[in-house]
């Protein structure tokens, strides 16, 4: 098949250049975030003009908006955002207003800007960007802290405020178009409505319905159910004015109270690195680098007052509503960037003429770098505070500690992580529960899954060869981790994620041949068990009992052939049995020596039973516990 057209060439270009950014990100040690932008500034209509169709791309890129809002509402506890609604509602809202009046004033005072510039301005600074910064907690695992809650509440209002933002521009057109409140009014009950009914009604039809998908047991149809509900609920969104983000963000919302919530997040989350990879390659061609060296200046002032004015009144904000010092850093370090959202108001603005082309290049420059900096800025910030903070005496509350009394506190260590509630995963999950060891179950079946739910136990839906399900089940802080999968890949991806978290984890695996077995003790895993190994050395010792008038000899041959079968002894198998079972019957066995059989005979052993028609306790117990 022969794929035509500009746009396939496009995407080629953008897929290639953002993972060379990355890897030069990486490899120096830069948020990836910097690498994108970068490759997207270089290939762009302002630079070398490899890609030439910029509108369509950056709508495939909003896909990637919308799937990251999708997976961070999942990330996010609905109950946490109830819990902070002060914070959230009043302070989103006197950070909005007090960032417009500020920067109202020293546009139109200090840039010499007309009030209607400046009004704009003040709008545009008062929006962060939803996915820089979201993308930024994910990424240094902050989203689940106190400072990581009030950042995501504060920026859902922002998104929330985008309504009436957008609808008062025409107030201030030069053409008379005038502000109407009642399309203001009827915009913001829409709005009400329809987030509303997707509260009620979503929070019982979403997990009803993956509920129904997950008995036809098929992962695919799982995938496209969830990719559906996310597109659909952005639409219905979009439909009323609101943004599209917004509504998966909802969607995600809900499905973080349900069963499904952390499968359908790792799930998801390919799809959604892959397009917001796509997206910020696409904010970076939005900048010119021509304008940026001929108006430098400027811009370091714009970039300069959207960064300040926000962490100052942010931070105090925070604080004022009763949160420590550090929190309140951390809350006004991560909002200072302009958001996506600017670029929208500021296009509007220059459409109904109240400002013109040059401002419009001046606020995506300036947002797209402030973008680029929030990465370092809430890296970096912490540490400048921290070092200033030896010697300045008023910032030392600011320096971060071990105090963590705000954040919530883990239920779960020294723990079990159960990959696998099948046969033998659920016997070791009930053994555990009997008792009393705390242990996290996973398994991709919602129903199994909600048989382990109680004090000292949890279960979660999910695939453990999933990094994301590895997290939630607090993988860093188990002990053991047993992998009973019949899966062969997905055991082997979830210990190889499962030692990349917690390089001093123990983990004993299931496998069901040697090449499996040797593969994941060369990864590190401690265990292995070849469950049809020990049923054919069972079923050899009952066969042997019949015949051998020594049971010390069965013992010892038992025993050797466990060595030889052992893991890491391919070299030795021939001599003894075939590699993959016993085939050949018991007459290709080599006997022990008169010596190694004295070694285990009754007389020696002293407490070994004359007659052994059933297999030792001993063994039946190794097998018992390991198949």
């Amino acid at each position: 098949m022969h794929i035509e057209g500009e746009l396939f060439t496009d995407i080629v270009i953008i897929f290639v250049a953002a993972f060379l950014g990355g890897v030069v990100a990486r490899t120096l040690r830069f948020p990836i975030l910097l690498g994108y932008l970068a490759v997207g500034m270089a290939i762009g209509p302002h630079a070398l003009e490899l890609v030439g169709n910029a509108d369509t791309v950056s709508t495939l890129a909003e896909f990637g908006v919308i799937l990251l809002l999708f997976a961070v509402g999942i990330e996010v506890s609905f109950r946490d955002l109830r819990k902070l609604g002060k914070v959230v509602a009043l302070g989103g809202i006197a950070q909005i207003i007090g960032t417009i009046v500020i920067a109202y004033l020293i546009g139109f005072h200090l840039l010499g800007w007309t009030p209607e510039q400046a009004f704009v301005f003040g709008l545009v600074a008062s929006l962060s960007s939803t996915m820089v910064v979201l993308k930024t907690l994910s990424d240094r695992g902050e989203l689940h802290t106190v400072h990581g809650r009030v950042i995501t509440g504060i920026l859902l209002v922002q998104d929330l405020a985008f309504i009436p933002m957008i609808a008062i521009l025409p107030a201030l057109s030069s053409q008379g178009v005038g502000l109407d409140l009642a399309d203001l009014g009827l915009g913001i009950l829409k709005a009400t409505v329809i987030l509303g009914l997707m509260a009620v009604l979503g929070g019982r039809v979403i997990p009803w319905l993956l509920d129904r998908v997950t008995h036809l047991g098929s992962r695919e149809i799982f995938i496209l159910a969830v990719v559906a509900i996310t597109f659909a609920t952005a639409a219905i969104t979009q439909m009323v004015d609101l943004s599209a983000a917004l509504g998966a963000f909802v969607a995600g919302l809900l499905l973080s109270e349900s069963d499904f919530g952390r499968r359908a997040l790792s799930e998801v989350i390919p799809l959604r690195d892959t397009f917001s990879a796509l997206f910020f390659v696409s904010l970076g061609m939005l900048t010119d680098p021509t304008f940026l060296v001929e108006n430098f200046d400027l811009v370091l002032e714009v970039v300069a007052i959207a960064i300040f004015v926000k962490f100052a009144l942010t931070a105090g904000l925070t604080r004022s509503f009763g949160y420590l010092p550090h929190t309140a850093l951390l809350t006004g370090l991560g909002v200072v960037q302009v958001g996506e959202f600017s670029f929208i108001l500021t296009d509007s603005a220059t459409t109904l003429d109240i400002v013109d082309q040059d401002f419009l290049s001046l606020i995506v420059v300036s947002a797209v770098l402030t973008m680029a900096l929030t990465p370092w800025i809430m890296a970096g910030g912490t540490q400048v505070v921290t070092g200033l903070s030896e010697r300045v005496r008023i910032l030392r509350p600011y320096r971060l500690g071990n105090d963590r009394s705000e954040e919530r506190r883990p239920p779960l260590r020294d723990h079990v992580v159960v990959c696998g509630l099948g046969r033998v995963g659920s016997l070791v999950a009930e053994t555990l529960d009997e008792h009393n060891v705390p242990f996290v179950a996973i398994d991709l079946d919602p129903h199994v899954v909600t048989r382990f739910r109680g004090h000292r136990q949890y279960g979660i839906n999910g695939s453990s060869s999933s990094e994301t399900v590895l997290e939630a089940a607090r993988i860093r802080y188990a002990r053991l981790m047993v992998i009973s999968t019949t899966d062969p890949v997905t055991g082997w991806v979830s210990a190889q994620n499962a030692l990349r978290l917690n390089p001093k984890l123990d983990i004993v695996a299931r496998v069901h041949s040697r090449e499996g077995g040797e593969r994941l003790q060369r990864l590190g895993v401690q265990e292995v068990v070849w469950p049809e190994m020990e049923a054919g050395l069972e079923m050899l010792r009952h066969s042997l009992q019949r015949y051998l008038t020594r049971p010390g000899e069965v013992d010892l041959l038992v025993r050797r052939l466990r060595e030889h079968l052992s893991f890491g002894t391919a070299s030795e198998i021939g001599e003894v049995l075939p590699p993959e079972g016993f085939g050949r019957g018991p007459e290709s066995v080599e006997p022990p020596s008169s010596e190694e059989a004295d070694e285990l005979s009754p007389d020696s052993l002293g407490n070994e039973p004359e007659s052994m028609e059933q297999p030792t306790s001993d063994t039946s117990s190794d097998t018992g516990v390991s198949d």
